[in-house]
């Protein structure tokens, strides 16, 4: 499997981090990325509910001292259905970190506050679902002859919870692009999520989710294009079911600048 150094496709559990490794650059909002997916799913946990995966995502470094650095990340995930309209918007996700990262001789420690809310779209509201949670993180950045690989594992504690059973979550993953030419790159990722649960709010174990994808990168003057396709185990899917999906994907990644 070849992966991909972009940040990972968007999931309630696992899967949204800031962007690793920027380098060092004292000073006030010294880095920052925008990232927008379109991603179409398929398979037979696909639609009606399950469509269209579309994501937006704001990453920046606020103040660089060097040794650490503060980062903010922002998400907005919303799932496109086709239950009451051809085009239906029937979930948003928002997630929002805010990370300090401890550069070290090899790779960065992070600690990190994780803040996650689900709300129903054009439905009736149900119930409040949200969770936030408190970790550490190391990730690392190295090359391999001419490719260059993100390496990273991130766990962290439930604070505070409402409507979720979910008391942990622990997550790795791994990332590669190796460039072809100057205008194109062989992309790839995968990570997957544990979510250790209170087993007697709902009467289940431990969940496990993950991904695997790989493509292409186009760079371009403003930033980079990824085009790919790959395959989704998801945590909970729907705001209210307790489920774990499968699905096939395919995607268009736009980030600026490029990562």
């Amino acid at each position: 499997m070849i992966w991909s150094a972009a940040p990972a496709g968007a999931q309630t559990l696992g899967g949204v981090r800031p962007v690793p490794h920027a380098p060092p650059a004292r000073g006030v909002l010294t880095a920052w990325h925008t990232t927008l997916d379109a991603v179409h799913l398929a398979g037979s946990d696909a639609g009606p509910r399950f469509d269209w995966d579309i994501d937006f995502r704001f990453d920046a470094d606020l103040i660089d001292l060097g040794f650490v650095r503060a980062n903010v990340l922002a998400q907005v995930e919303t799932i496109v259905g086709s239950e009451l309209r051809d085009v239906d918007p029937n979930q948003n996700n928002y997630t929002a970190d805010f990370t300090l990262f401890f550069r070290l001789p090899r790779g960065e420690l992070g600690a990190m506050f994780h803040h996650v809310s689900r709300h129903l779209a054009d439905r009736a509201d149900q119930g409040s679902i949200s969770w936030n949670m408190v970790g550490v993180s190391y990730d690392e950045r190295f090359t391999v002859g001419p490719a260059r690989v993100d390496a990273g594992v991130r766990a962290m504690g439930t604070t505070e919870r409402a409507g979720v059973d979910y008391t942990a979550q622990v997550e790795w993953y791994g990332a590669l692009e190796l460039p072809l030419n100057p205008r194109l790159a062989i992309i790839g990722m995968a990570d997957g999520v544990v979510a250790p649960v209170e087993r007697g709010m709902f009467g289940r174990g431990a969940r496990r989710g993950g991904r695997l994808a790989g493509g292409v990168r186009i760079p371009s003057a403003a930033g980079a294009v990824d085009l790919y396709a790959g395959w989704e185990q998801r945590i909970d899917a729907g705001q209210f079911t307790r489920e774990t999906t499968r699905w096939l994907q395919a995607g268009v990644r736009m980030t600026v600048p490029a990562p």
